[in-house]
């Protein structure tokens, strides 16, 4: 056999003091706070290159990320370090790390080792049999919540999210008086499962759990074969995989967690922020230890991030600092409208590809999906390519295609596609006999008389006179597209109801809607701009999608960085979300969320905070700049003229 040439890695030359101390530390239990662009990905790197060099198996290994790419990377850059030892190292998902043991031990859980792993798909098609087989059914069907809805539900019961009542009552408060009949959907799902031998993402992590704390010596064999367990993104574990790493440790306690408490910001996918301040008191005798030095920002920029982050109520106490001292000021805008910021950013943008900055090195970053809505209008306009992450697109989202047919066919009686879209909407009217009417409408107008299109003796006669009825009022209605959507959205609200259990959410993106046709006298004009091109168009951003400006929630930035960071509405009222308000954590959370975002910024940050809102029923509403840059000392931004 060759023998295999053993590299030596000088870590003290190769990594700053605190990756050094991170990577060289004694077995035993460590938490590596990483702040953020501090090299987190290759402390964990050098971590595992350091255990193979001292000695250690690399079988008795475990790296658990949160996809499997991610190991796949981490350990690949291991390999290129050392050699193919790194390969022997066990890496991947706590789910799939589950599915390895639980395919061993199933039969101690009462499972057979050939059990089959539900997709979502299946979840929902098992849940939806679950709903329909209700004995005695729900009084009210329609106001029941939908599958996905359900699915969604149970899933959170059983990550540590609280009882099902619990999460109805905070998530959906309109459907809580379903609790007891979701709970019974929760128990027949549970049997259908057991019965037919399967297993869902959850179970999983669940049965693991089970397997090891009720089968002691399962446990230890399991323990002692993976003697050094690293665990990557801990801030973002939920109850059940923090219970995963204590079980999987409890013969040697050599855990070390890599992750950022001030980065921890998806409560709503059931990840669990006290996890990772509580592990100190899950291992006892810790070694914490902080990489605080920055790779991605200017001085100037983390002067900002670190005051917004030091006044964090629980955290670790961390100040990040850098040796890139060149850069400018952050830029704090308060343009006067929307509108105003819209343009602002426009300007932006075209000054800083004027001066060779790629688009895709450029990225505008907003709380909710609804917030960029305005800015796409003027981007199209513009002919600015851009790609959007998170959050949804005009003509993506369900309901807003719907309200906008609503609006073309009064501007264009023979959009007969659209007429098929609304039609379908009511009741007893399929594909096919959407089409219909909507070529007879399309070929002979918007009729007076609807009994050749729906004789009485169709059941849907009365709704598709409703409907043209509404059609024939705001095509003679002479006022604002603000109240023409708003006639809309109040006929269509029973339709979001019953298609949405999400629809308050939904409600407010159609308020939204009508704040944006403000502006225009011309229903044409407003439907022309509303028309972003989708993705699989041959538009700008097909023709060249590797330079497009990047639009992204913030939820969808973590773990990214840009050149620029434009970040939008920093105002009271979208940066805290009004959600928040309720709950001290919550709002805690929107603070790590401004974290992230300030923290993707590599050369310029530009915050932007207008002056107004509009509202439809009120008007221009004046606004105050978000509580979490109103605390960041003034000098540490500059102000453009005029803002």
């Amino acid at each position: 056999m060759k023998k295999q040439h053993v590299h030596s890695i000088d870590y003290e030359a190769e990594l700053n003091p605190s990756q050094a101390e991170a990577v060289t530390a004694p077995g035993g239990p460590i938490l590596v706070i990483a702040g953020a662009g501090s090299g987190k990905t290759r402390t964990v790197v050098y971590r595992v290159a350091w255990l193979i060099e001292q000695g250690i198996d690399p079988a008795s290994i475990l790296l658990l990320t949160f996809t499997r790419k991610a190991a796949e990377e981490m350990l690949s850059r291991a390999a290129a370090l050392l050699d193919s030892r790194a390969s022997r190292v066990a890496g991947g998902t706590f789910h799939s790390i589950g599915n390895l043991l639980l395919r061993r031990y199933a039969p101690l859980l009462g499972y057979d080792s050939s059990f089959s792993i539900m997709d979502q798909a299946d979840t929902h098609e098992v849940v939806d049999l679950a709903r329909k087989n209700l004995s005695p059914q729900p009084l009210d069907l329609k106001r029941f919540p939908k599958t996905r809805t359900i699915a969604e539900v149970l899933s959170r019961s059983v990550g540590g999210g609280g009882t099902v009542a619990e999460i109805l009552s905070v998530r959906y408060p309109h459907l809580a008086e379903h609790a007891a009949d979701v709970e019974r959907v929760r128990v027949l799902y549970e049997e259908h499962k057991k019965t037919n031998n399967l297993m869902d993402y959850d179970d999983l992590l669940v049965n693991t759990i089970r397997l090891l704390e009720e089968h002691e010596h399962v446990r230890e064999e399991v323990s002692n074969r993976w003697q050094y367990v690293l665990v990557d993104e801990y801030q973002d574990t939920n109850r059940l995989q923090a219970r995963i790493v204590r079980l999987l440790a409890s013969t040697h306690d050599n855990v070390m967690v890599v992750g950022d408490d001030s980065q921890s910001i998806y409560s709503f996918r059931g990840a669990d922020f006290t996890n990772i301040m509580e592990f100190p008191n899950l291992f006892a005798g810790a070694k914490i230890v902080k990489l605080e030095e920055n790779y991605r920002s200017t001085d100037q920029i983390l002067k900002v991030t670190n005051s917004i982050i030091r006044r964090a109520s629980v955290g670790y106490p961390k100040k990040l600092f850098t040796r890139k001292e060149d850069g400018p000021k952050p830029m704090a805008a308060r343009p006067m409208t929307e509108r105003d910021q819209s343009r602002f950013v426009i300007q932006c943008v075209k000054e800083l590809n004027g001066h060779g900055i790629p688009l895709r090195d450029i990225a505008v970053l907003f709380r909710a999906g609804f917030h960029s809505f305005d800015l796409e209008g003027e981007l199209a306009r513009n002919g600015i390519p851009y790609v959007k992450y998170g959050g949804m697109k005009f003509l993506e989202s369900l309901h807003i295609k719907d309200v906008l047919a609503h609006l073309k066919v009064i501007n264009n009686y023979k959009d007969r596609l659209s007429w098929s879209r609304i039609l379908r909407l009511l009741p007893g009217i399929g594909a096919k006999t959407a089409m219909s009417l909507a070529t007879q409408i399309a070929t002979n107008g918007v009729p007076d008389d609807t009994s050749h299109l729906a004789p009485p003796g169709r059941k849907y006669a009365g709704d598709v006179r409703k409907l043209l009825s509404l059609i024939h009022g705001l095509r003679d209605n002479q006022g604002p597209i603000a109240d023409k959507v708003a006639m809309i959205n109040e006929y269509y609200a029973p339709f979001l109801k019953e298609k949405f259990d999400n629809y308050p959410k939904r409600m407010r993106d159609l308020e939204q809607l009508a704040n944006l046709t403000v502006t225009y006298r011309s229903l044409n004009r407003f439907l022309n701009d509303m028309a972003l091109e989708p993705p699989d168009d041959d538009g700008p951003r097909s023709e060249s999608p590797h330079d497009s400006l990047v639009l992204s929630t913030i939820h969808s930035s973590k773990g990214l960085e840009w050149h620029t960071v434009i970040l939008l509405w920093a105002t009271e009222g979208r940066i805290p979300s009004p959600r928040a308000e309720d709950s001290v954590e919550d709002i805690e959370e929107e603070r790590r969320l401004v974290y992230v975002a300030t923290t993707r910024a590599m050369h310029n940050l530009v915050v932007l905070a207008p002056r107004t809102f509009f509202d439809r029923r009120i008007g221009q509403v004046s606004t105050n700049v978000s509580r979490f840059f109103e605390e960041v000392p003034r000098d540490f931004f500059r102000v453009p003229p005029g803002t």
